[in-house]
């Protein structure tokens, strides 16, 4: 498979996910609901000693919910400045670009990180090596259908990208085989949240730093009657008696380094 390059602007990704990490643990619901899974799959695969990078570390919650010995990596510095007041082995780096020897992890734990990647597929590549032979990566990442209802609200607008673009199931699949690994487990969940407006459901996406970092994505801000047209397209398509539905396609993977 031919390298995917997702048209995220990086400094934006930076940026956001470090004013999100005070608020951050308060906030990620669906974050935290995720890494839960990611944990109790994990626990089948390494023993309590293992040594396992976390990448796309955080505000570094996985050093106090986990046992393994864990080294964070993220591309936010601000993410990176509040992990180190849970643990002190935390690097600012670009999980891409991982500055770790080869061979140097028994596992790869990954929770909500990959779609955020400019290059999934040098994430793969990077993970592999830094992978003992035998290592297994488990990984959450959002896949294509993810805030669908959001996406086809803004579209009465214009043809430009308002929310950002996730990848189908199977170009994740095909990242990890390509990389040179195999397949241990899949599965796919579908988590739905309601929130009462759209702007509400804005401004959550604003407090966990994932709002919408496309490169290419409409500049300046929306005006109110723009904003009213999207809330009343939203209503009109999706509303229900308990809001606004969000969907997150959350797919779920543990493969192993051939």
């Amino acid at each position: 498979m031919q390298s995917i390059i997702s048209p995220f602007n990086r400094k934006a990704i930076k940026e956001s996910f470090g004013r999100a990490a005070s608020a951050y643990d308060a906030e990620a619901h669906l974050q935290r609901w995720v890494r839960g899974r990611c944990i109790a799959l994990a626990k089948q695969c390494w023993p309590k000693d293992a040594h396992i990078l976390d990448a796309g570390s955080g505000t570094g919650v996985l050093a106090q919910e986990a046992d393994w010995r864990i080294a964070g990596l993220d591309i936010s510095f601000g993410m990176c400045e509040f992990a180190r007041g849970k643990h002190d082995r935390v690097v600012n780096a670009d999980a891409a670009a991982m500055p770790f020897a080869d061979g140097a992890f028994d596992g790869v734990f990954s929770s909500l990180m990959l779609q955020w990647a400019g290059d999934p597929a040098a994430v793969w590549r990077e993970m592999a090596r830094v992978l003992k032979a035998q290592g297994r990566v488990v990984l959450s990442t959002l896949a294509a259908g993810t805030l669908h209802e959001l996406r086809q609200a803004f579209s009465i607008l214009d043809a430009a990208p308002h929310v950002s673009h996730f990848l189908e199931a199977h170009e994740v699949l095909e990242g990890a085989a390509t990389a040179g690994f195999s397949m241990v487990a899949a599965e796919q969940a579908r988590v739905v949240e309601y929130y009462p407006d759209a702007v509400a459901l804005m401004r959550a996406l604003q407090s966990i730093g994932a709002s919408h970092k496309q490169a290419g994505r409409r500049k300046g801000l929306m005006t109110l009657r723009q904003l009213a047209s999207v809330e009343r397209a939203y209503a009109k398509q999706f509303g229900n008696a308990q809001g606004l539905p969000a969907t997150w396609q959350v797919l779920y993977l543990v493969v192993q380094k051939k």
